[in-house]
């Protein structure tokens, strides 16, 4: 592996992190919305086209369909919305907020690990090039 292809593991560890973010904040913003189907990011290794093993790529974003249900009084505000409303009952996700708080965390976390090791890394490529100057 070069130098330069830790550029590559974190770019691509930034930009999965950033769509599990994307995900987790999705679903923390639809958790009271009947009908709402929470997604799911799963990755895997490597860059995803299948030429380089290194680094990590979103695999897929899977659709979970966990329902709830819960009864919804006339009137209220799910009830004037009607998505997912039949006789007075919602389909509301299974939504658990600390987890979903705690897989925010770990997103964050680990997008900041990412950008520590691009610093790292650019840091030892200035070094380099200083002792070969």
């Amino acid at each position: 592996m070069s130098i330069y292809g830790a550029f590559d593991i974190s770019g691509s560890g930034l930009q999965a992190q950033r769509v599990r973010m994307d995900a987790i904040s999705a679903n923390l913003a639809n958790q009271d919305t009947p009908g709402y189907e929470m997604v799911q990011v799963n990755f895997a290794s490597g860059d995803g086209s299948g030429d380089g093993t290194l680094g990590v790529h979103v695999a897929s974003i899977d659709r979970l369909d966990d329902f709830i249900p819960e009864i919804v009084p006339l009137g209220s505000p799910k009830d004037l919305a009607g998505d997912g409303v039949v006789d007075g009952i919602a389909q509301m996700p299974a939504f658990d907020y600390t987890v979903a708080m705690a897989n925010g965390i770990e997103a964050l976390r680990a997008y900041e690990a990412n950008i520590q090791a691009l610093e790292t890394t650019r840091s030892m490529i200035d070094s380099a090039i200083r002792v070969l100057a």
